[in-house]
């Protein structure tokens, strides 16, 4: 089993470090002297926890377009303990450490982020069961993205039969299922999506994404096989043989649910007329209730224009 693992990402005036720690707290260091070497090496292994040494307003920004595009769980801006804190803005944390912590064993000074990631967590915008950030993130960037008029994909994507399942099994075990497609989702978009891209767990078993690339058939397909080679494991032998489950409906009739999947709909701003974030939602959802009315996982793109 592989050891649990997380990363920190420095970013000092002039450089940046992402290292990956282990449990034992050994871990390698990248350093980055470049945008590209940064970008490069964020891909490669997304940080946790951003720290932000010396208030220069690029590392500021840096540190918040990860945290705000969900590629960073927590941004801190790091400062002497001497200086006076104040109010840094939503999603934006002021972490006081010695005067020295330039000079601090990595040990210790990790134990101090870690203690200020804990600290602020409550106030981190992301969701408790995932981690992934949530709608207000969602809509800041959608919106964002809108008024720039940057091409994008927006893909809203849930569970099917999701519910009968929670009413068998219990809800613990539908938190199992959540973090197993929210893993998918992370995953399909690290390997087929772009820097910029964006993973949301709107709630429940709701999830999105925001994509750059032209590659968003491919996240949704990886996103759905993976999913589908997971749900066997979900279920007990007898509902794996016969491919379903029975419960009561919302009508209390005994019913048959066959086994979870999942179900995408997809919307392009660029080919038709999107007026706002409710307004691609609103589309969305349209969408995507016409791949949950297909049978099995499903992936359906608006192909509508005008």
């Amino acid at each position: 089993m592989a050891a649990e693992t997380f990363a920190i990402l420095v970013v000092e005036p002039g450089r940046a470090k992402l290292t990956r720690f282990n449990v034992e707290l050994r871990g390698e260091t990248l350093w980055a002297t470049s945008p590209v070497d940064l970008a490069r090496y964020i891909a490669r292994g997304r940080p946790e926890l951003v720290a932000v040494a010396g208030d220069t307003q690029v590392a500021v920004e840096l540190a918040d377009e990860l945290r705000r595009r969900g590629l960073a769980r927590s941004v801190f801006l790091i400062t002497p303990a001497e200086e006076e804190e104040e109010p840094l803005g939503p999603g934006r944390t002021r972490v006081s450490l010695p005067v020295e912590y330039g000079e601090m064993e990595p040990a210790e000074l990790l134990l101090c982020l870690v203690r200020a990631m804990v600290s602020a967590q409550a106030r981190t915008p992301v969701s408790g069961l995932t981690g992934l950030p949530g709608s207000p993130v969602l809509r800041d960037d959608v919106e964002r993205r809108l008024a720039a008029g940057e091409s994008f994909v927006f893909l809203y994507l849930d569970v099917d039969n999701f519910k009968a399942y929670n009413d068998v099994y219990g809800f613990g075990r539908g938190d199992i299922v959540i973090r197993a497609l929210a893993r998918e989702v992370v995953q399909a978009t690290r390997a087929h999506g772009s820097a910029t891209d964006l993973c949301v767990h709107i709630g429940g078993d709701d999830f999105a994404v925001v994509t750059a690339s032209d590659n968003y058939t491919e996240i949704a397909r990886r996103i759905t096989a993976g999913f589908a080679s997971k749900v066997p494991e979900f279920y007990d032998e007898q509902a794996r043989a016969r491919q379903y489950i029975e419960t009561p409906s919302r009508r209390g009739e005994p019913t048959r649910y066959p086994l979870m999947t999942v179900s995408i709909g997809g919307v392009n701003p660029a080919l038709r007329r999107v007026t706002g974030y409710l307004h691609l939602t609103e589309i969305a959802a349209e969408v995507k209730g016409y791949a949950k009315a297909l049978e099995g996982n499903q992936f359906v793109m608006d192909r509508r224009r005008g």
